[in-house]
């Protein structure tokens, strides 16, 4: 009875790979309209695609202007959004096309899954208005991203102390970096926190609150780049 078990289990095996095949097909067959469309829209300049509908609830902003432009754009499978269920962690393949320096593959990101994404909305709607669905808009400058007015002149730690793994024991010479950073500045002197806008303050403090990865990104980069440009001198 054994020595059938293999061929079972080879059986099962084929009937799950054929399932799957056949699953992918009746996708493709149900979003044949919507793969055509893929392929002639650039979707990279679309603003709620990019969640420029959301700002200032939203991450960055000094590529927009590229993005609408038409200088970023999908790779081949990239512009298949129904193959986003796949695509977990949000990771896209790019081409980014400069003038001067012409075009190069670039990798792009998201700062969570679509549903951590969800998540940081609802907490700010709960936030503002006790509801999880709102206006994001107007939502932000009722929460604590809103905290930190032009009168202010340093981010402090007892702000966003705890916020994230960046921020869970910070020192004011860590933030002064960051926001040194962030506003890309030299790194010289002491840089104040009222001169960013109202909306770059709180996309700061958003993404120290909830993916401080490009933060540290750019630090690390702008850091390394000081050390060489030093070394040559």
């Amino acid at each position: 009875m054994l020595r059938f078990l293999p061929l079972k289990l080879g059986r099962l095996y084929r009937c799950l790979k054929l399932l799957l095949v056949v699953g992918l097909f009746v996708i493709l067959l149900m979003n044949t309209h919507n793969l055509f469309a893929s392929f002639q829209k650039n979707e990279l300049t679309d603003r709620r695609f990019i969640n420029l509908n959301k700002c200032p609830a939203c991450f960055g902003t000094s590529w927009c202007r590229k993005f609408m432009n038409g200088q970023v754009s999908f790779e081949t499978w990239g512009r298949l959004r129904f193959l986003d269920v796949f695509n977990v962690k949000n990771v896209y393949f790019a081409q980014y096309g400069e003038p001067r320096e012409g075009t190069r593959r670039v990798v792009l990101k998201r700062l969570g899954s679509n549903q951590e994404l969800a998540d940081i909305d609802q907490k700010i709607c709960k936030r503002a208005t006790g509801r999880p669905r709102c206006d994001l808009i107007q939502a932000m400058y009722k929460t604590e991203f809103a905290r930190l007015n032009g009168d202010v002149r340093l981010l402090t730690p007892e702000v966003v102390e705890g916020w994230s793994d960046l921020v869970h024991c910070p020192s004011q010479r860590l933030l002064d970096r960051v926001v040194r950073r962030y506003a890309e500045t030299k790194d010289s002197g002491s840089f104040l926190l009222k001169n960013l806008k109202d909306t770059e303050r709180m996309q700061l403090l958003m993404t120290l609150a909830f993916n401080p990865e490009p933060l540290v990104l750019q630090v690390l980069l702008t850091s390394m780049c000081c050390t060489i440009e030093d070394c040559r001198h």
